[in-house]
């Protein structure tokens, strides 16, 4: 079994708000796909600290997105 680490499911879900370098676009395909894997069943384990992290820059990151607008 592998370890997941946060940076993954950052890397996959998060929409760059600037232009990726070629190594940051290779990074962000590699993770889609690692996370395609696990949402088609491959078993991997992390731990809560690692989910939290995940949580807390997601949180951050759509926050302001997510603000009524006035």
């Amino acid at each position: 079994m592998r370890f997941l680490d946060s940076n993954i499911f950052i890397y996959a879900l998060l929409k760059p708000k600037r232009e990726l370098s070629e190594d940051e676009e290779r990074i962000k395909e590699v993770s889609k796909k690692i996370v395609e894997r696990i949402d088609g069943g491959e078993d991997v384990v992390t731990t809560i600290i690692h989910l939290s992290e995940v949580k807390i820059f997601l949180k951050t990151s759509l926050e302001p997105a997510l603000q009524p607008s006035s």
